[in-house]
């Protein structure tokens, strides 16, 4: 099998960027050693999926709009963890992993409004270990 990846015929793409960029040596890279790639937490798919860095007044209705927007199936449940000031972290149940799937490709990273601020919450998704939100 291949070892590497190895860089093709790099070209200019329809924005005037570049079709190819190395991160090689970027911070971002969690696979740069196998020390860091050791540290890195693999977790299955499930049906939960933890959610952090939501707008402080996200509720379950918040979560069920943006999947309604992104045309996915809301969360079954939705269970928030005490609201930090910064931002609101907490649990998001689907009826299955695949709705879960669907949901993580779609939402991660979505800008979420910020009413008192010019930037927006940019949500983050992972997989939980939790076996239900409740």
């Amino acid at each position: 099998g291949q070892q590497a990846i190895m860089p093709g015929q790099s070209y200019e793409l329809e924005d005037g960027t570049s079709s190819f960029k190395d991160f090689h040596g970027s911070r971002n890279n969690r696979f740069s050693s196998p020390e860091q790639a050791a540290k890195n937490r693999i977790q299955h798919p499930s049906n939960v999926l933890h959610f952090f860095n939501a707008a402080p007044e996200a509720s379950p209705d918040s979560f069920t709009r943006v999947c309604e927007e992104l045309g996915v199936k809301s969360p079954s449940n939705v269970k928030l963890f005490a609201a930090k000031e910064r931002s609101s972290s907490g649990l998001l149940d689907w009826e299955s992993v695949n709705d879960a799937m669907e949901a993580l490709a779609m939402m991660n990273h979505y800008q979420m409004k910020n009413p008192s601020g010019p930037y927006p919450y940019t949500l983050k998704l992972c997989f939980s270990t939790a076996q239900h939100a409740n």
